[in-house]
C-alpha cells in the first residue's frame, strides 16, 4: 500500500481510493478502514494538486489519524498492564492465604528457626509486591497520557470544525505540525 502511495508521489499521477487498493491489491475498503494510509494518499493527491487548502485538510486528517493510532497503542499498553496487575495481585493473595493458613495451623509458631521455604515465599510475597506498585505507577502515568491525548484529540478536533479550509491554526496545532 506505502509502496502505490510512493509511486503516486514519485511518478506525479494522482490515483483515487480504488486505484490505489486495486494496484496494492487489497479489499477495495482497506483505505476505509485504515484511515493513517487515506490520509497519507490525501496529502499526496493535494500536493500534486497543488491546493493549499486540500492539503491543510489532508495534515489535519493527517494528524487525527496519527493520533488516534497512538491512542490506539496508549489503550492496548494500559490493558496489558492493568492484566499483570491483576496477575500480581493475584499472587499476592495466594501468599498472604498461604502465610494466614500457616498461622491458623500454628505452623509458624512452632519453628523456633527460620525456615528457609518461608524465607523464600517471603522473597516472593516482596517481589510481588513490588512489581505490584511498579505496575500500578506505570498504570497511573499511561491513564494520565491517555487523558491527555484524549484532550489534546478533543480539541484538535474542535479546532478543525472552526478553521474549515483557511483558518489559522492553534498554537497546539502549529507545536503538532512542527513535530510530525
Amino acid at each position: 500500500m506505502l509502496d502505490v502511495i510512493a509511486g503516486m508521489r514519485k511518478t506525479r499521477t494522482p490515483l483515487s481510493d480504488a486505484e490505489i487498493t486495486r494496484r496494492a491489491g487489497v479489499n477495495p475498503q482497506y483505505l476505509q478502514r485504515h484511515r493513517d494510509l487515506k490520509a497519507e494518499a490525501e496529502v499526496v493527491r493535494a500536493h500534486l494538486a497543488d491546493s493549499r487548502p486540500r492539503a491543510a485538510a489532508a495534515q489535519a486528517a493527517r494528524k487525527e489519524a496519527a493520533l488516534q493510532v497512538e491512542n490506539r497503542m496508549l489503550l492496548e499498553q494500559n490493558q496489558a498492564l492493568r492484566k499483570d496487575l491483576e496477575t500480581a495481585r493475584s499472587e499476592l493473595r495466594s501468599i498472604r492465604t498461604r502465610d494466614l493458613t500457616a498461622a491458623a495451623r500454628g505452623d509458624l509458631a512452632v519453628l523456633p528457626h527460620r525456615d528457609p521455604a518461608l524465607e523464600e515465599l517471603r522473597r516472593e510475597r516482596d517481589q510481588a509486591l513490588a512489581v505490584g506498585r511498579c505496575a500500578e505507577a506505570d498504570l497511573v502515568a499511561l491513564r494520565r497520557v491517555v487523558q491527555r491525548l484524549m484532550a489534546e484529540n478533543t480539541r484538535l478536533l474542535g479546532g478543525q470544525t472552526d478553521a474549515p479550509g483557511g483558518g489559522s491554526p492553534s498554537v497546539g496545532q502549529e507545536a503538532l505540525g512542527s513535530g510530525a
